[in-house]
């Protein structure tokens, strides 16, 4: 199983033609054979629906590619909807960007906006199935406490049907970390390490709370799921790597519950959202500017809490990313800890100071996917960005030759 994505939103989609849209989704698929193409969400009407022949006749499996939690343009979040993080603000998205801002699962307005967009959607004939994206809370690695969501009021009804004081746990964290170590101990409770030097109690308060957050995005994400299985639709979840996943909410145990596969944005040497290196040093940076750790110590310490082998120091891991070694090892985890299938996200895009990969890299990293038995490869993140050549590397390594 191989996915595709393309067609993410940009300003200057409405000027692409049909023909260069049409010509470079043929090219990938005369190299290599995927199963799914995953389609973006903001589509003129005109190409979605060549793109929609065009995978009917090559075959393929033909899905929204959809943000759950930041709008599909259509439907469009309103800024008292954000997620509050724990210091009372709305969490900014990365870089101001709308597709990276974050609205609260457990807001009345959100459920039934996003249901009720979900619901239309599946009428519409348009697809088989959605590949559901942005299904989490904002990652708190640019700065684990004011980032750290969410504590609107609706949160807070909710965390007492959970069983606890929400507005307390929140008086909590905030104490906690106006100490350097109390700080580290959450971005490594937040990576699904041992809270080793905070009192039980205080580890407790924190570890009912990210719970919590898992149960609420698990939650919303049934419910989406419930109407998409009564449509008839196929289903595939974006998430992040098994060792990040609990930092924004996310429990892939309980989500695979509700789909058919997981992709796991395990990407090995991404500088943006998501991407390993990316995440770990803002948690790193934070620590060091902030605090006065030292870089190493804190590269260490992520690398236990993880259980991953990480570099030694921070730039290296901003320059090369992590190892095929520590790559497969998520895979791995992924794989042990889903019943439905999981798909290794391999970023294959060159975008500037974003990912700018070699073909040794790349090699390294699809030889490691194959070794950690994952059910397939999710091609990432859109086909537009990504070189035609890359698709003959992933077919050295999967040698599955495109026939369509």
């Amino acid at each position: 199983m191989i996915t595709l994505q393309y067609l993410e939103d940009a300003s200057d989609l409405p000027e692409r033609s049909t023909a260069a849209v049409l010509e470079k989704l043929r090219a990938a698929v005369r190299i290599l054979l995927f199963s799914h193409l995953l389609i973006g969400w903001n589509l003129p009407p005109r190409l979605l629906e060549a793109c929609r022949k065009e995978a009917e006749r090559l075959n393929l499996q033909f899905l929204r590619w959809h943000p759950l939690l930041t709008g599909d343009a259509v439907f469009q979040p309103k800024s008292d909807w954000q997620v509050i993080g724990a210091g009372g603000q709305r969490v900014p998205g990365y870089r101001g960007m709308p597709e990276f801002t974050f609205v609260c699962p457990n807001h009345p307005a959100v459920q039934e906006g996003v249901l009720n967009r979900i619901s239309w959607l599946t009428k519409q004939g348009d697809y088989q199935g959605f590949f559901l994206d942005r299904i989490r809370f904002p990652s708190p690695s640019s700065d684990p406490v004011q980032h750290l969501g969410c504590f609107c009021e609706y949160c807070r009804e909710r965390a007492v049907l959970f069983g606890f004081d929400l507005e307390k746990t929140r008086q909590v964290i905030l104490k906690m970390t106006q100490k350097p170590e109390g700080c580290l101990e959450l971005v490594k409770a937040l990576l699904g390490g041992k809270t080793t030097h905070l009192q039980p109690d205080i580890a407790a308060h924190l570890k009912v709370f990210l719970d919590f957050r898992q149960f609420c995005v698990t939650d919303f994400v049934c419910r989406v799921s419930s109407i998409l299985r009564d449509a008839g639709m196929e289903i595939g979840l974006d998430c992040f790597s098994p060792g990040m996943a609990r930092m924004v909410g996310q429990d892939l145990t309980a989500l695979g519950q509700y789909a058919d596969w997981i992709k796991v944005m395990s990407y090995a040497h991404t500088l943006g959202p998501a991407g390993i290196p990316f995440e770990l040093s803002n948690f790193c940076m934070h620590l060091s500017t902030k605090w006065g750790f030292k870089p190493a110590s804190i590269m260490r310490q992520m690398g236990e809490a993880l259980n991953l082998g990480l570099p030694k120091r921070l730039a290296d891991l901003q320059a090369k990313g992590i190892s095929s070694t520590a790559l497969e090892s998520e895979l791995k985890r992924g794989v042990s800890m889903c019943s439905s299938s999981i798909l290794a996200g391999m970023e294959l895009v060159q975008i500037q100071n974003v990912a700018e990969l070699n073909d040794e890299q790349i090699l390294t990293d699809l030889k490691a996917i194959k070794r950690s038995d994952v059910a397939g490869l999710a091609i990432s993140w859109d086909l537009w960005d990504i070189p035609q050549e890359r698709f003959k590397l992933v077919r050295k390594i999967f040698p599955i030759q495109g026939t369509n």
